[in-house]
């Protein structure tokens, strides 16, 4: 267990190298919902702030879903987004920047491996705490999403475009 929880740090602390560099990527507003989040005991944190990931179903222009994989940036836990927010049914517009740094199989988020303190590898554990009324069958283990870093404070809720 410990290894795994040094290699959840390792992988998300990579988040905040990126992230540190400010890069030269223009950010862009994307409309969708909420699906599932990364639900962990552990935040993994850089210098100056803190990461969660969750994962969003990003309501392209055309109309079609598309999963992302959104990795949070917070200062103090009073930041994550409410309870309220994991709703599939409300709408958001968020800000957010390309990361391809952190494109990842759903898998390596959706699963921990666990082990016994001797090294004995033990089932892995579910640990995405899907929206209410989110569709399960949108996130599929093998695929490698897109990453896109979200600040706190750049997003809010809006209405659904009408079609």
């Amino acid at each position: 267990m410990k290894i795994v929880r040094a290699l959840l740090v390792l992988v998300i602390a990579t988040h905040g190298t990126v992230a540190q560099q400010k890069p030269a990527v223009a950010s862009e507003t994307l409309r969708g919902r909420p699906v599932a989040e990364v639900n962990s005991l552990l935040f993994a944190s850089s210098l100056t702030h803190k990461w969660m990931s969750f994962y969003f179903a990003w309501e392209e222009p055309n109309g079609s879903i598309r999963p992302i994989q959104i990795a949070y940036a917070f200062h103090r836990s009073a930041q994550l987004p409410s309870e309220s927010f994991w709703d599939y049914s409300k709408h958001y517009e968020i800000k957010v920047r390309r990361d391809r740094g952190c494109d990842t199989k759903v898998e390596n988020l959706a699963y921990v491996r666990n082990t016994t303190e001797d090294g004995k590898e033990l089932p892995r554990s579910f640990v995405l705490r899907f929206a209410k009324g989110a569709p399960k069958d949108l996130l599929k283990d093998e695929a490698v999403l897109p990453c896109y870093v979200l600040w706190y404070g750049d997003y809010r809720q809006v209405q659904p475009k009408s079609k």
